[in-house]
């Protein structure tokens, strides 16, 4: 996330220097990745800090941990453009409501397309965002601000001016805005009309639906899309965009009102008329209260900080409190911190806010006792050595199959490993082979651009035993993806370098069970008789249905 340094210091009354700030950001578990003249770069890698995707958030956290004040006022529901006028809605129609809990549609008629204000170009450019027209630049203005991806049609190019949110058909294809055409998937989520596909949802706009300088009427859109369907989407189509960013780290109902308000206003600045607008799904955000007790915070912290402390430091991240005793406080947490969920995230705010360099550091007052390692764990530890030494870049990837993985593999679930209380259908079931993992890590790579491919991970795999408990095994798994015709051929000449060191042996090809592979480009991995594993060129159906295009060789042995 850029964050336009001229753009902040007009939403928060900023109290100290840049310098100052840049050198407070990562004492309070904020981390920069550039600071330039004009902009500050916040590292958003493997953050849950949704809020800091737009400038509203920053310019909030920057005035809790500054003590600044902010300059803007959050808009009330009553102040919203359509709750002063009676206006006839949009036609809408959503087939999948899960893929599509939240919709909004809004019809502007009048504008003129052309270039935008300098205000509103020095901002863009300033956050190396690309102007486009001022009607388009509204979108990026107001995803840059609020953090709400937007996207605005040409009314002209939407039949009958009916929006239809629906999964793709099947060999269904179409031309995005860099002009590029995407095969598309049944899982893909699609706004069309009666007729096509106008975009995809959360990921990017069609083409023929752009905005272009003859635009006069546009149905302009917010909405909350199923996050995992837009990553899986995007991740496949190498299409990560700044949206689709936004989609995947969570959205709030709150906040997409506020927005679609600012842009609506932003459009009226440019001569635009509200003439129609559908709001659409369940749009009040469940309010979250927290209890959070003294003694927890003493025993996380490890420190006693003052009561009027720690309501001083929830009030400044507007998280209200309200004394439910002596010892215990009612915290009820903002729309947009969506990070907040139990009291121990209540207790590393106010850990963050006290100052984590102000916890003094103690040792360990008894001495641990000596644990006896495992002789697998040095055997894992050689073989990491030898297999980085053979060139091979280490992944750590979950334990569990994606759906994309079960539905390629067409796994029977019933001899899986099934978890008891999920987070997601993403973390249902445990897998019972690490390769499926690597070759869809394989895919990634390939759409990000990268051709010469081979990876390794010694992880665990699950299954079920002869008494119906779970049991678990250590994989050795490697993949190989590169510009060779015979990347199977290659792997086999790299795996002499390790099998004799395993005490196995390459052994007859296994039975038919294994569809997944080529037939004729497999041999089994065995020891003393017993199978331990595959050498195999993974099937060519299988890396269709996961979207890959090249040739994958895997190896996997049971340690």
């Amino acid at each position: 996330m850029k964050v336009s340094i001229s753009w902040l210091k007009q939403l928060v009354e900023l109290n100290c220097s840049v310098e100052e700030l840049v050198n407070l950001l990562p004492l309070r578990s904020i981390s920069t990745k550039e600071v330039a003249d004009k902009f500050i770069e916040l590292d958003m890698k493997g953050y849950n800090r949704a809020d800091l995707l737009s400038m509203r958030g920053v310019a909030r956290e920057v005035a809790a941990i500054t003590g600044s004040k902010l300059a803007f006022e959050e808009p009330q529901e009553a102040e919203f453009v359509w709750n002063k006028q009676d206006l006839p809605k949009v036609s809408i129609e959503i087939k999948d409501p899960q893929l599509a809990p939240v919709y909004c549609v809004a019809k502007i008629e009048g504008l003129k397309s052309g270039l935008s204000n300098e205000s509103w170009i020095q901002k863009l450019e300033e956050s190396e965002v690309r102007t486009v027209n001022n009607i388009a630049d509204v979108t990026n203005l107001i995803m840059l601000e609020y953090g709400q991806p937007m996207h605005a049609f040409d009314a002209r190019a939407v039949k009958d001016e009916k929006i239809i949110v629906r999964v793709a058909q099947k060999g269904e294809r179409i031309t995005t805005l860099d002009g590029k055409t995407r095969d598309l998937q049944t899982s893909d989520l699609l706004i069309a009309d009666s007729q096509n596909a106008l975009g995809i949802a959360g990921v990017m706009g069609g083409k023929d639906s752009e905005v272009n300088e003859t635009t006069s009427t546009i149905l302009l859109e917010a909405a909350i899309f199923d996050s995992i369907s837009i990553r899986q989407t995007a991740n496949r189509l190498a299409l990560l965009s700044e949206a689709s960013r936004r989609f995947q780290h969570g959205l709030t109902k709150t906040n997409l009102l506020k927005a679609m308000d600012a842009a609506i206003k932003m459009y009226q600045s440019l001569g635009g008329k509200l003439t129609a607008i559908s709001l659409l799904g369940n749009l009040e955000d469940q309010a979250r209260k927290i209890i959070l007790t003294k003694k927890k915070l003493d025993e996380l912290i490890g420190v006693k900080i003052s009561t009027d402390q720690v309501e001083s430091y929830l009030k400044s991240l507007n998280l209200q409190t309200r004394s439910a005793g002596s010892d215990f406080w009612e915290v009820t947490v903002p729309y947009w911190r969506l990070d907040v969920n139990i009291e121990e995230d209540v207790v590393e705010e106010v850990a963050r806010m006290y100052g984590y360099e102000k916890i003094p550091a103690e040792k360990v007052s008894q001495s641990q006792p000596l644990q006896k390692e495992e002789p697998i764990f040095q055997q894992i530890q050689d073989l990491r050595k030898k297999l980085v030494d053979l060139g091979l870049t280490e992944v750590q990837t979950y334990s569990f199959y994606s759906t994309d993985i079960l539905r390629a593999l067409g796994s029977d679930k019933e001899k899986l490993v099934k978890v008891a209380n999920p987070i997601s259908a993403e973390t249902e079931y445990l897998r019972d082979k690490v390769w499926p993992s690597l070759v869809e890590v394989v895919g990634k790579n390939l759409r990000k651009g990268f051709k010469d491919i081979g990876i390794f991970e010694i992880g665990k795999a699950f299954g079920v035993g002869k008494d119906g408990n779970p049991k678990e095994s250590y994989r050795l798994t490697i993949a190989l993806c590169n510009n060779t015709d015979n990347p199977v051929a290659e792997l086999h000449q790299l795996a002499q370098n390790i099998i004799d060191s395993l005490g196995v042996k390459l052994g007859h090809p296994p039975g038919g069970q294994d569809s997944y592979f080529h037939p004729k480009r497999v041999v089994g991995i065995e020891k003393d008789g017993k199978r331990m594993g595959n050498l195999a060129e993974v099937h060519l159906r299988m890396l269709n249905k996961l979207g890959i295009e090249k040739r994958v060789a895997i190896l996997e042995i049971n340690l």
